[in-house]
């Protein structure tokens, strides 16, 4: 099953695209604050020290003050209180539910930065955070973040939820926040990165997919980190490994539940220089995965991003000799491919990769031509149903794959002359 999908869009012939592994996740516990049971031990007596300050940054992150909220931070400790209250303001900004964190045990990692100064007052524990955005997310997230604590006299206090190198995380819970909401979308971004413009994405890509998806009734939430190195930490990802990608679609917390939220997320590094054409379809076709729960699918990945290039593509004056410029360069000096790309042409490292994304449009093109694109929706769904087009193909489409796939074939060499 895919956990992540990444544009698939074409771009004035540039195609900016990939897909990644799934990351797993443990399932989603209840909510409220606990720890394991403390056995009387040092360790114990952290774990039962750090549950209780989790119950009460809870308890202040949804009903307390500023000060309430400052006052759980660990003293003397440079930016503690600060990231508290940042902490709490996001919390309110995003209007996040089902909030609950859960201390699960204490990590291997080491303190950095200012907590390095504590010595061995200071511990990396993980904690099972579990959230949702109230009136987009239907369901919540659940994932294990690292947060560094310090002894006191009095018991544990917050140090940081920022640990270097620390593992994946929500945006909200790394830097500060700003959002637009409006009737069919919520952006969140951080830094200096405006919201209007991706608001404006995101509400018109709404409008796109309602074009060929008219039932789909969803809203859109689209996170923007500040770089990719942020974004490789909210994807629990290496910084460089989504360097090249305009944007990601994925479940919030990696899983493949069936009930996670599934956010936009945007690598402004490469989205940004995109002019407003390429940047809607980027959009569109990410806003076509969201509403078509491509994120925990297990269908053949050419069938997946190429109809999400379709819809986005769909109602855009873009001669195919454009959009698809570099299959039909590799179809001109070598033939067309000889089979449907399948998951190693859709490595983001592939060599292959854009020519990959076109050729699984042109696919979805030519059903959208030849039964119309009732047939094609409908081919897509079964293929959903099952996890594999092999039933769909004769279901649906009257034929089977080593057919089509011939005709596919004969398409490409039509459309490259």
């Amino acid at each position: 099953m895919l956990s992540l999908l990444v544009a698939g869009a074409v771009v004035g012939g540039v195609l900016l695209s990939g897909h990644g592994p799934e990351t797993a996740v443990l399932p989603a516990n209840g909510s409220g604050a606990s720890a394991l049971p403390g056995d009387g031990t040092a360790d114990g007596t952290r774990a039962d020290d750090a549950a209780a300050l989790l119950t009460r940054l809870t308890d202040a992150l949804r009903d307390g003050t500023r000060a309430d909220v400052a006052a759980l931070a660990a003293p003397g400790v440079p930016g503690a209180a600060r990231e508290l209250t940042t902490l709490r303001a996001n919390v309110r900004a995003l209007g996040l539910e089902d909030l609950s964190l859960r201390y699960v045990d204490e990590d291997d990692a080491s303190p950095t930065g200012p907590a390095r100064a504590l010595g061995d007052r200071a511990w990396v524990g993980d904690v099972r955070l579990d959230w949702r955005v109230g009136g987009f997310d239907a369901g919540h997230g659940s994932r294990e973040v690292a947060l560094t604590f310090a002894e006191t006299g009095s018991g544990a206090a917050f140090v940081t939820a920022r640990q270097d190198g620390g593992s994946a995380a929500p945006l909200w819970l790394l830097d500060r926040v700003d959002t637009r909401s409006t009737p069919r979308s919520l952006v969140v971004t951080t830094g200096a990165t405006p919201t209007a413009r991706f608001s404006r994405l995101a509400d018109r890509a709404v409008t796109d997919v309602r074009k060929v998806l008219p039932r789909w009734r969803g809203r859109l939430v689209v996170e923007v980190p500040a770089d990719a190195q942020q974004l490789g930490r909210v994807l629990g990802a290496a910084p460089d490994e989504y360097g090249g990608i305009a944007a990601v679609t994925t479940t919030v917390d990696g899983s493949v539940s069936p009930t996670a939220p599934v956010h936009i997320f945007v690598n402004p590094a490469v989205f940004d220089p995109l002019g407003p054409r390429g940047a809607q379809i980027v959009m569109s076709h990410e806003a076509t995965h969201v509403a078509t729960g491509a994120a925990v699918s297990s269908m053949p990945t050419w069938l997946l991003e190429g109809f999400a290039d379709y819809v986005a593509l769909d109602h855009v004056d873009l001669p195919v000799s454009v959009a698809a410029s570099q299959v039909l360069a590799r179809v001109r000096a070598d033939g067309p491919p000889a089979r449907l790309p399948g998951p190693q042409e859709f490595d983001p490292r592939s060599r292959v990769l854009g020519a990959s994304y076109e050729s699984a449009w042109l696919a979805c093109r030519l059903i959208g031509e030849r039964y119309g694109e009732a047939r094609l929706i409908a081919f897509y769904r079964a293929a959903d149903r099952a996890g594999s087009t092999d039933a769909a193909f004769g279901r649906v489409l009257g034929t089977d794959q080593p057919a089509f796939t011939r005709a596919w074939r004969d398409y490409l060499r039509r459309l490259a002359g």
